[in-house]
């Protein structure tokens, strides 16, 4: 009898720790569980707070987060500062640890790469990027939940880290479940809803 209750108590230890799938919390660089491979000397610049929150992603709205991470697997150690439906396909934008962009294109399934370029940009656009991610206590996926919870049951077409009236702020356009639009912005340091 002991030894099936070891048992068990092991197994719900582990349950409990999880195995770094698609429950955990997410990592600084957005994805669960993972951290941005950036190099030590920037990893503050381009890192947020991990957090311990249960992501409310709707079935409708997965392609989101599917397009994200993929294109966060295919540039590493970058962060996600734009995402939106681009056609038949998503357009993410990612900011590497020197502040330049990279624009990737995923397919509409969110699983495949489509194109990935570096923008050109000067030594300003570069630090106004970098000052934006510091100034974001959330990621982008805190960010997107806290629009699907403002707004249950509605999809994310396009979510964006900018500033308004000198606050950082993620930006939003999500359709409800009905199909009415709204536009959304949340605090990027303190995830309160600013405008709907």
């Amino acid at each position: 009898m002991r030894g099936i209750a070891a048992v068990l108590a092991t197994a719900l230890l582990l349950s409990a720790c999880g195995d770094g799938g698609g429950d955990a919390p997410d990592g600084p660089d957005g994805r669960n569980g993972r951290a941005a491979s950036s190099p030590a000397s920037t990893a503050a610049t381009l890192t947020a707070p991990n957090t311990t929150r249960v992501p409310v992603t709707t079935p409708a709205d997965r392609g989101l987060d599917r397009a994200a991470a993929t294109a966060l697997e295919a540039v590493p150690g970058t962060v996600l500062t734009s995402i939106e439906t681009e056609g038949e396909g998503w357009e993410v934008e990612l900011v590497t640890a020197d502040g330049t962009e990279r624009e990737v294109l995923v397919d509409g399934s969110g699983t495949e790469v489509l194109r990935n370029d570096a923008k050109q940009e000067d030594r300003d656009d570069r630090d106004e990027n970098l000052a934006r991610i510091r100034h974001a206590k959330l990621g982008y996926r805190d960010a997107a939940d806290t629009m699907r919870a403002a707004v249950p049951g509605a999809r994310i077409t396009e979510l964006n880290l900018d500033t308004y009236r000198g606050t950082v702020v993620w930006e939003g356009d999500v359709t409800g479940p009905d199909g009415a639009p709204h536009s959304l912005e949340v605090d990027a340091a303190t995830g309160h809803v600013l405008r709907r």
